[in-house]
Order: C-alpha cells, then sequence, then structure tokens
C-alpha cells in the first residue's frame, strides 16, 4: 500500500481494517466520555449543531500508523529512525487548494472542553508550524490552545522546547511571531510533528521522507506546511499578551494553572466537507504519540552505547512518560547497569528503568514482574540516584527544582547461570 495522503484516505483506511467505529451522532458535551470509553478504537461522530464531524483516536497505537504508511507493522520503527536520520524536502511547492481565506471562526468548529476543571475547551490536536526569524529554521510541534473565542486562543509552549524558542527570538525584538496551524493534519505528519526532532531538523519533512517523498507542500505564513490538512489557521503568537492555561497532561492528572501566550488568527482555510479532529489528553492515543518516537529515539541512542539493546518500551503503568523496560543481549554483566545510567541521561523524564533479558517480552507486564521476581536482588542489582533532574509531570517530585530519585533494576540473569533461569517448555507431539 502507497501511504495515505490525508486523514479522510486514512479513514477509509481504518475502516477497511476494522479499526474504526462510527458511532451516529452526540452532543458536543459527549464527545470527551466515547473517547474514553472508545478503548484506543478510532472513531467518527456527527456533532449536533455543527457541520463538521469530530474524528478522534486515528492515530492511537503502531497499527494505526503502519496503516497510514501502508508497511507492516514490523517495519514501522526502521521506517521513522531512516526518515528521522534523513528528512526529505519538497522538490516543489504548490497551491493550498482549500476553501478560503475566511475570517476565523474557532467558535463554529467542534471544540469540547475535555475535563471537568480544564481551564475551558481546548483544540488538543493543533500541529504549529513556525519559521525561525534569525537561522530560518522551521518547526513542526502539537500544541494545545485553549479557545477564547471565535479568533483568539491560549497556547501552550514548553519552556525551552523549540516552539518556544523561536517565539522568545521574536519577543524578544519585541515582534509576534508568524504561524500556521494545522487540526486534521495527514497522520504521518501528525506521527513526526510528536517527535523532538533536533534544532534544524524539520519534522514535517522528516513526515516526508517516511511517506518516501510523496506529501505536498505550499508556502503558507513563511512556512513550508505539507497540505491535505482538513483546517488550516494563519495567524500570530502575540509578544504582548497573555492568559491562562490549565489541562489535563499526559498522565491524566492536571497539569499546574500557567499563563502562557495568546494566538490571534487572521484567516482560515477549509477542505471541502472537512473532519475535525480531536484528541483525549492522556488518553491512548496522546500516549502513544508522545511515547512511540521517544522509545524508537531512546532505542538508537542505548545501542549506539550497548549494541546488545534490542528494544526500549514506555510502559502503561508509569503513562507511556515516566516507566522503561529496556531488553538487552547481556554481553558483559555490567551491561544492564550502563544501560540504565544512560537511559536517564538520554531521558531525564524517565523515573524507573527495569533492564530484562531476550526472553523477556518487555511489553508483558507479567512476564517482566516474573523476571523481577525471579532474577532480581535488591542488594545486588538495584541502583538509585537521588537529586537528578526529573519530569514536571510527575506530581511527587520537588516542582521547584524539579529534581528527582530514580531507581533502575537489574532483572537479567547472571550470564554463567542462564539454564537455572529459563521457563519450563511443554513437550508438544513427538
Amino acid at each position: 500500500m502507497e501511504p495515505v495522503r490525508s486523514l479522510r484516505e486514512h479513514l477509509l483506511r481504518l475502516r477497511e481494517a476494522g479499526e474504526l467505529r462510527e458511532l451516529g451522532q452526540a452532543g458536543l458535551g459527549d464527545v470527551p466520555s466515547l473517547i474514553a470509553e472508545s478503548g484506543g478504537m478510532a472513531g467518527m461522530v456527527s456533532v449536533r449543531g455543527y457541520a463538521a464531524p469530530f474524528a478522534f483516536n486515528t492515530m492511537s497505537s503502531r497499527r494505526h500508523a503502519a496503516l497510514a504508511l501502508g508497511i507492516e507493522e514490523e517495519d514501522l520503527r526502521s521506517r521513522f529512525l531512516e526518515a528521522a536520520a534523513k528528512p526529505r524536502a519538497p522538490e516543489s511547492l504548490g497551491d493550498l487548494g482549500m476553501r478560503g481565506p475566511m475570517e476565523p471562526d474557532l467558535e463554529a468548529l467542534p471544540i469540547p472542553k475535555y475535563y471537568e476543571r480544564d481551564a475551558g475547551r481546548y483544540i488538543t490536536s493543533a500541529i504549529v508550524f513556525a519559521r525561525d526569524p534569525d537561522s530560518g529554521t522551521m518547526n513542526a510541534s502539537f500544541h494545545r490552545i485553549r479557545v477564547l473565542d471565535g479568533r483568539r486562543g491560549v497556547i501552550r509552549m514548553v519552556e525551552n522546547r523549540h516552539l518556544h524558542r523561536i517565539y522568545m527570538s521574536a519577543r524578544e525584538r519585541g515582534e509576534d511571531l508568524k504561524i500556521a496551524v494545522e487540526i486534521g493534519a495527514n497522520p504521518i505528519v501528525e506521527l513526526a510533528a510528536a517527535y523532538q526532532a533536533p534544532f534544524g531538523s524539520y519534522e514535517a519533512w522528516i513526515a516526508n521522507a517516511m511517506a518516501g517523498g510523496s506529501l505536498r507542500f505550499s508556502d503558507f505564513a513563511g512556512v513550508d506546511v505539507p497540505l491535505e490538512t482538513e483546517v488550516l489557521l494563519e495567524g500570530r503568537i502575540r509578544h504582548d499578551a497573555k492568559g491562562e492555561d490549565a489541562m489535563v497532561d499526559i498522565l491524566g492528572l492536571y497539569d499546574r494553572p500557567r499563563m502562557q501566550p495568546i494566538v490571534e488568527f487572521d484567516r482560515m482555510y477549509v477542505s471541502e466537507g472537512f473532519v475535525f479532529r480531536g484528541l483525549l489528553a492522556g488518553g491512548p492515543e496522546h500516549r502513544f504519540l508522545m511515547s512511540f518516537p521517544i522509545e524508537v529515539k531512546l532505542e538508537r541512542q542505548l545501542g549506539d552505547v550497548l549494541p546488545g539493546v534490542r528494544r526500549v518500551v514506555l510502559t502503561e503503568g508509569g503513562g507511556r512518560w515516566l516507566h522503561a523496560v529496556i531488553q538487552i543481549e547481556k554481553r558483559l554483566e555490567s551491561d544492564p547497569r550502563t544501560a540504565i545510567i544512560a537511559a536517564f541521561t538520554f531521558d531525564p523524564s524517565l523515573k524507573m528503568v527495569v533492564v530484562v533479558d531476550e526472553d523477556v517480552d518487555p511489553e508483558d507486564p507479567e512476564e517482566v514482574e516474573f523476571a523481577l521476581a525471579t532474577r532480581f536482588q535488591p542488594d545486588r542489582d538495584l541502583v538509585i540516584l537521588e537529586g537528578m533532574r526529573g519530569s514536571s509531570l510527575d506530581p511527587s517530585s520537588d516542582q521547584a527544582t524539579l529534581t528527582t530519585s530514580k531507581w533502575g533494576l537489574d532483572a537479567t540473569a547472571p550470564m554463567d547461570q542462564r539454564d537455572r533461569f529459563r521457563r519450563a517448555a511443554v513437550v508438544r507431539g513427538g
């Protein structure tokens, strides 16, 4: 199969694969619970009072990502890594091919309030495109936007991440930052935009590399933006105005309230018969999009240090953010400890790392626990690190200094006694 060209083409592919549930009509206030109760299944619902249907969970698993790319699931990681290493610029730029420009009207879009204590209604699937005014570097990344009215919102930017860095460059000169925002982008673009690429590596070109160079682009708001999106907004992140942002994070906990910049939109474009795209914070789709690029990146980084690294899995119980299981082919008794220290170095958000042997499935929590029960001794195999930089999302960490303690667990069998630790195999036939 060829890579999909748009969200709607992806929805057709999900339907054909039995991965899409069509839910009829519902009120806007019912949408969050429909997503929460979907179990990660992709869905479409017609929202009463709004022209655009609402799509969700369209990229909630490796299977969904593989379907979008038209490849086998086992090839997903290598395709992603190859594209991240060699982004592909478009050969030419074309026209938008959308209805518009029109006056922006966020109130006309089916944007729900997802959680009871959210500060308001949030666009949760916005991909923001911007160009650094100093270096010319382009960036694409996911950001939540709290709707204030038909043309204004409050945009959350994590401090020192790339969009925030570009915004601060403009702000220091007393200028607003011009941006483009896509809602309902090609899912391949979404996968790339969730990746924290090195500054200077444009995520939309990584998406194009994943798609074999098949994505089309246009020069819009001073940035090369990928086409075939459902909604496209042109606007500015104001250098001189802020509003309150308070919403649920990837762990399903309430993030602390912050004052964040206001974004003001000047023009809006939509595809004919457009679909609105939403994402439940802390839900399976949010966790997959945030964790998959980190798993792949960490796998590569650890593999450069330890060639025996086979898999890295961010666990569901750790919110797919704080806890990791690393599967290795142990070549030295020190390898697990090396993997633990390196993982904490490469991904400061990690709080716990468990290292297991090749015969343990890192995605199976029962197998991991059994390895801990039978191969781990706390006095010998436990690594505790104090006063380490941690994740701001962990409410148990020191929120003033963002420091935490971390622990690593070596659940591998001793190399000279492996036979003692092998699971018994049942006789089959003969």
